[in-house]
């Protein structure tokens, strides 16, 4: 690449006068080179004003688009983490109302089963109290049935024990 000329001139923001404009770099003349030393650090002086400026400026530059390009990622980030609360707020929320839904249909089942243990309790009563009278009333049939048969069993002696004193000839 090749080097890049730089002008020792006077900047365009500033106007010759009187014998800056007539400069003469030759090295004979002494207070030449006096006044061509200082022209040229005053140039120097300038143009690495002008180079710092011209760096700053270009440096701004770069500051600039970077902050424009952060906050673009920010803005975008922001809007990101915006909907990924929105989804989760909607996404709550369906929760919340699937969770009500099943606890109203929980509660419902729960007064279904204790309706139908209030009606069961009185038939419960009722067939156990059936089951009661009806152990009562075999037992009362058993205590015929042994009745009968001890009196069965006592007309069986009685016969016996008449037969038993009767004597038969034969």
């Amino acid at each position: 690449m090749p080097g890049r000329r730089v002008s020792l001139g006077r900047p365009p923001s500033q106007s010759l006068s009187g014998d800056e404009g007539d400069i003469d770099f030759k090295l004979s003349q002494g207070s030449s080179d006096d006044h061509s030393n200082e022209t040229f650090a005053a140039v120097a002086v300038e143009f690495k004003a002008t180079w710092e400026k011209k760096l700053r400026g270009r440096d701004d530059k770069i500051i600039q688009t970077a902050q424009k390009e952060l906050n673009l990622a920010l803005q975008k980030k922001e809007s990101e983490i915006a909907n990924i609360i929105n989804n989760m707020e909607i996404t709550h929320q369906n929760f919340l109302e699937q969770y009500a839904i099943l606890e109203d249909k929980k509660r419902k089942i729960t007064a279904a089963i204790a309706e139908a243990q209030e009606e069961l309790i009185p038939l419960a009563l009722k067939h156990h109290q059936a089951i009661i009278s009806l152990g009562h009333e075999v037992e009362n049939g058993q205590l015929e049935g042994m009745a009968l048969i001890k009196g069965a069993c006592q007309s069986s002696r009685d016969i016996a024990q008449e037969l038993g004193t009767l004597h038969f000839d034969c």
